[in-house]
């Protein structure tokens, strides 16, 4: 899974990502350079180690995200081409947006547009990223337009008219994220990665005089949380950095001190996975425990290919248990015993925190 994180320039977006991902990245010139910083996350479920200590395998495999941090997008960078091309390509690969929203005051680090406003700069960023989808929206018509003057193929004229009601959507503030379309028609225009369609995650960035207040802050600007396909949090990015810098045992006293419960990792993660849909499931042996990421309604079929193709062609049946089950079991064996091992056939929905046992052959 791969995240892009983006906002204005001067938010605290490196500094997030580095509290997101352990790194040193330069913090505050950062906006003004060309470039993205990639950095990827290994993020461990509590039940790994449990799992590990059943199979006692050669290798524990958790889950990974990778997070790029572009330079920041000022108003009207876009509309003058001063965003580097190969950054905008390198965010429509990416699964989701998580948007950084500057709330922390702090004279030392300007705001580019004078004063803190977090819906001003929602909306501006909202702006910025409709205008590079209907730069290729509006390409893409014109050329759809030169096609069908010589012949009116259908699959071309149904482009050109979800093209269209796209443009309209955008051209009224409305993000793409926010436009119903049928299964079909996301298959049509999956190619082009639009911006605007991606699930988004605003993250809040707060001071760390802001902390107690930041439920009161994410209800001032629920009006873009709760619209489709977007969630908010808030974080204090710059308290997070210097957290993640230390041992986990000071960084957890540290947190309780706060009254942090969770890092910004695991939050960020765990509010990701929600976006997104997604699920974890495990399998193990002897030579390996992993979790595997699959999006929530996945088939035992699916999940099956997504270890290897040969269990997927060769596919029998899966052996399923909640791994919290077989952890308190202490084995496959025992958990069998116990009645609460099943066995499921393709079509089975893989729940989150299964655990997954392919039965196949080929």
């Amino acid at each position: 899974m791969q995240i892009g994180i983006v906002g204005m320039p001067y938010v605290g977006k490196t500094t997030l990502f580095n509290a997101l991902t352990k790194s040193n990245a330069e913090t505050g010139n950062y906006a003004g350079r060309i470039g993205a910083n990639i950095g990827n996350v290994k993020f461990p479920d509590e039940r790994l180690e449990p799992l590990a200590a059943i199979f006692k395998p050669k290798r524990i495999v958790p889950t990974s995200i990778e997070y790029i941090d572009v330079a920041g997008m000022a108003k009207g960078v876009i509309e003058k081409g001063r965003m580097d091309v190969n950054l905008l390509a390198a965010l429509r690969n990416v699964n989701a947006l998580a948007h950084v929203v500057r709330v922390f005051e702090d004279d030392n680090v300007p705001h580019v547009d004078g004063v803190i406003d977090p819906k001003r700069d929602i909306e501006n960023l909202n702006i910025e990223l409709a205008l590079a989808d209907l730069q290729i929206i509006e390409k893409r018509l014109e050329r759809l337009g030169r096609e069908l003057r010589t012949t009116k193929t259908p699959s071309l004229v149904h482009e050109q008219e979800l093209l269209e009601k796209f443009q309209h959507s955008l051209e009224s503030n409305i993000p793409l994220r926010e436009t119903e379309i049928s299964a079909d028609e996301e298959l049509m225009i999956r190619g082009y990665q639009f911006l605007t369609q991606k699930p988004l995650l605003l993250i809040l960035n707060i001071g760390e005089e802001q902390i107690g207040n930041s439920d009161s802050l994410l209800e001032q600007l629920s009006e873009f949380a709760q619209k489709p396909n977007s969630k908010a949090l808030a974080v204090c990015a710059q308290l997070e950095m210097e957290i993640a810098e230390l041992d986990d045992e000071d960084a957890a006293v540290f947190r309780e001190d706060l009254g942090l419960e969770e890092s910004a990792m695991t939050r960020v993660i765990n509010l990701s996975y929600e976006l997104l849909a997604l699920i974890t499931f495990f399998t193990g042996g002897d030579n390996e425990v992993r979790a595997w990421t699959t999006k929530r309604g996945a088939t035992a079929l699916s999940a099956a290919g997504m270890i290897h193709s040969d269990m997927e062609r060769g596919f029998i049946r899966a052996e399923t248990i909640q791994a919290d089950d077989l952890i308190r079991c202490g084995s496959l064996a025992k958990a069998k015993e116990a009645g609460l091992l099943r066995l499921e056939g393709k079509e089975y929905l893989v729940q989150d925190k299964d655990f997954l046992t392919i039965r196949f052959s080929v």
